[in-house]
């Protein structure tokens, strides 16, 4: 019984330093702390209501994504996001999207081919609609994990979902434009007929494509909106 009790208060310590994580990750994106300000494990506790351990924990994984500096014995310097660390989270996601997809090739089948097609349909019929854009962004997704939830390679998607959830944290703030979704189907397009092929190298080049053209028309967003 003391042996559950005890797995039981890891889970939920884990659960609050995973909310934690979160929360402060977003409050920085979304500019609630100003750059080069400095936290303490003492100010976010009392401002989260929880205890130290959970934010101890949170501000080392935020160091780790480039989002807090840890000054010894006076807490952490907020970090600046700029343009460079959006590219180079980017640039991390294509190339785990190369190998997840790489790896996902043999169980592509028929029926995966036609959820694929179906749900860039679905993002089609809502493109030109006045609230396409929020559902294009789960839809699409939906879109992409479809693959991903084929690929041998588990530790690629653990760490795709990572930087994934960085990259959407931050996109919260922007909205994708109709021109966008319009390409982002058409990119679809070339992405599944790479995998019907089971062409890894079209794949890449599709993959290439799609994240390429994202990137660049976030950062057009990104750069107007500081």
């Amino acid at each position: 019984m003391k042996n559950t009790m005890a797995e039981d208060k890891i889970v939920a310590d884990q659960t609050i330093a995973t909310k934690v994580i979160e929360k402060l990750r977003e409050d920085i994106i979304n500019n609630r702390f100003e750059t080069g300000s400095r936290i303490t494990i003492k100010e976010i506790s009392e401002r989260y209501g929880v205890s130290p351990m959970p934010v101890r924990e949170a501000f080392r994984t935020l160091e780790g994504e480039h989002f807090l500096e840890i000054n010894p014995y006076k807490g952490a310097t907020v970090l600046r996001i700029d343009e460079q660390f959006v590219r180079d989270v980017y640039g991390i996601l294509r190339a785990l999207e190369c190998l997840l997809y790489e790896t996902a090739l043999d169980e592509i089948d028929e029926e995966i081919i036609q959820k694929l097609r179906c749900i860039n349909e679905q993002i089609r019929v809502i493109a030109e609609l006045p609230y396409g854009a929020a559902e294009y962004v789960d839809l699409n997704t939906r879109f992409h994990n479809t693959i991903m939830e084929h690929s041998k390679n588990q530790k690629a998607l653990e760490m795709y979902t990572h930087y994934h959830e960085i990259i959407s944290t931050i996109r919260k703030k922007y909205t994708p434009v109709p021109e966008r979704i319009r390409i982002g189907i058409e990119q679809h397009e070339k992405l599944i007929d790479a995998l019907e092929k089971k062409d890894a190298l079209l794949v890449k080049m599709a993959v290439d494509e799609h994240i390429k053209s994202a990137l660049e028309n976030f950062m057009t967003q990104f750069n107007h909106g500081k």
